[in-house]
């Protein structure tokens, strides 16, 4: 290991090291340090039950193909195989109904939408037509391109000529937008849910309106999908990349300090447990953090080093508020919902043998009023609210568990902070560990409202708690897999805080991919951070670096064999 490099990384996680992907790819000189003996922190896939079984205990929905960085870092090249199921998200309702979207055919999913509101499905069909020559404009400026004034004029722009969409829409949560434009309740909760399940909660003003928007399109945008040999794959083909470009990874090296000298960043100390000690190593153009912002800014940096206005809004970001429990449950048959047979009747007679990602249980829009008072009072809430996105991983890659074996997970979602649970005061996160089973088994009873075999066919199960998520990765504070709740004050250009200016930080040459939205498979915050420093390092302007949001996905379609549409 050297002493210096042009740019240094702190934490290996999949945004982490996209953004170090990148910077190699220009010819920098790149370190990445990470905490862990393993890259890709909450991208991990265990055995941690029978033998064989791959489980995905953080990142389940891998949305890389819609990203530019499946083109530009080659990810395929390096071993990335994504599977794609034709049908991906539905949601099953208890009278035997559902709603899906198809992952390449857009009129497939508006005929689900038909079988519930004919009047519905027309308007999703006019939607349709307006967006088709903007779609890519919308989610690269959406998600590919860090928050500025003319990006969010084109994103406003767009939105105000959807049809019937209200003029102060920004002004509105998503049930406001939802209720204007469409009839059924069952397709308003299967938006709401997806929204939430992206980090986007429909009861806050304009980012609600905005994360409408953007579920609309799921599916043939962002879509449920998984890797061939569960979704560490996704960081393990990140770091084949940055590796082959001349990037270095550095494992077993947490770091205990960012170096700042006269209010501009100069390198890292490594913590004295690292597997080279308590090193010092300088970074002659950049630091960039992949951590949250508190461990960022609070433990790295300093208080010392902060302006006291930083220091203030760091000491109130929010983390509590995208906060999952995992079920994992290992079959000896394939999960069978009762909507199965409506749906193969009446949508597509494969559809039980195609669908990945689903959600269950929240059938009523209010119900999601139930949500936002669990959070507030740290209240488990019950019965479970189970939106936070469920996968059926083996129907999609059966490589993932043994022959005869089936993997389902469902994320429900709580409070980190529980203090109560109906009439029973509960102590806080540690009570996670007295009730974790308990809990899980409410979760599992209202999965068999809807898919009753999950008591019979199930021969493992394995609970994770939001602070077992806190435990294996202490960026991720109070259990968020997120990076933080996307509220205004931390949404968009606020994120992580107002006035950072993410990817920028206030301390020069510090950059933190805490950027726009919240973290996920998209792999836009490690993107947005790497178009930042190579612009300000001068080396942005690369012949390779051109792809746009969702082109990725159409070229895999038409690769696969798989036509993309959106008109008919």
């Amino acid at each position: 290991m050297k002493d210096v490099y042009d740019v240094i990384v702190i934490g290996g996680g999949i945004n982490g090291l996209c953004a170090a992907g990148y910077m190699a790819k220009c010819g920098l000189d790149v370190a990445v340090f990470e905490s862990r003996n393993e890259v890709g922190g909450n991208c991990d896939t265990e055995e941690v039950g029978p033998p064989g079984v791959r489980y995905n205990l953080h990142a389940s929905g891998i949305c890389a193909t819609f990203s530019p960085p499946f083109e530009e870092l080659e990810l395929e090249r390096f071993g990335l195989e994504m599977v794609v199921n034709p049908w991906g998200y539905f949601k099953p309702f208890s009278d035997g109904t559902l709603i899906a979207t198809h992952n390449s055919d857009f009129e497939k999913t508006c005929q689900s939408i038909s079988l519930i509101s004919k009047k519905d499905a027309e308007v999703y069909r006019e939607l349709a037509r307006y967006m088709e020559d903007k779609i890519v404009d919308f989610w690269h400026h959406m998600l590919y391109t860090n928050p500025n004034p003319q990006s969010f004029n084109r994103m406003a722009e767009i939105i105000s000529g959807i049809p019937n969409f209200p003029p102060n829409w920004s002004d509105m949560t998503a049930y406001h937008i939802a209720d204007i434009l469409f009839e059924s309740d069952k397709l308003k909760t299967f938006l709401y849910d997806g929204m939430i399940q992206f980090g986007l909660d429909p009861w806050v003003k304009a980012v609600g309106s905005m994360g409408l928007v953007l579920f609309l399109f799921y599916g043939l945008a962002p879509n449920g999908a998984t890797c061939r040999g569960g979704s560490h794959l996704l960081p393990h083909s990140l770091y084949r990349s940055l590796i082959h470009y001349g990037g270095k990874v550095y494992q077993s090296c947490p770091v205990k300090k960012i170096i700042v000298e006269n209010g501009e960043a100069k390198g890292i100390v490594l913590g004295e447990e690292s597997v080279y000690g308590d090193r010092t190593i300088i970074a002659t153009k950049a630091v960039i953090s992949d951590l949250t912002p508190v461990p960022t800014f609070k433990w790295l940096v300093g208080e010392e080093n902060l302006p006291p206005e930083v220091n203030m809004a760091v000491s109130m970001y929010d983390y509590e508020g995208e906060v999952l429990l995992t079920n994992y449950w290992v079959l000896n048959e394939p999960l069978k919902f009762k909507s199965y047979e409506w749906s193969d009747k009446n949508l597509d007679p494969s559809f039980h043998n195609q669908a990945y990602c689903f959600n269950f249980g929240m059938e009523d829009p209010g119900d999601y009023t139930r949500l936002m008072h669990c959070y507030a009072r740290g209240e488990l809430p019950d019965p479970p609210i189970v939106t936070g996105g469920c996968f059926l991983f083996t129907i999609a890659d059966p490589t993932q568990a043994p022959p005869g074996m089936h993997t389902v997970m469902t994320w429900a979602d709580v409070p980190y902070n529980i203090r109560r649970w109906g009439n029973r005061k509960l102590n806080g996160p540690e009570s996670w560990d007295d009730i974790r089973e308990e809990y899980a088994d409410i979760v599992e009873n209202l999965l068999a409202e809807y898919a009753p075999n999950i008591k019979t066919a199930a021969i493992h199960r394995y609970v994770h708690t939001p602070l077992d998520i806190t435990r294996r990765n202490q960026s991720q504070l109070s259990g968020t897999w997120s990076g933080g709740p996307c509220w205004v004050h931390q949404f968009y250009h606020n994120r992580p805080f107002p006035g950072c200016g993410a990817p920028r930080t206030p301390i020069k040459n510090l950059y933190i991919t805490e950027v726009s939205f919240a973290r996920s498979t998209l792999l836009s915050q490690g993107y947005c951070t790497a178009v930042a420093v190579a612009e300000d390092l001068g080396v942005r302007n690369q012949p390779w670096w051109n792809v746009r949001a969702i082109e990725p996905y159409i070229r895999w379609c038409e690769r696969n064999g798989r036509k993309w549409r959106m008109s008919f």
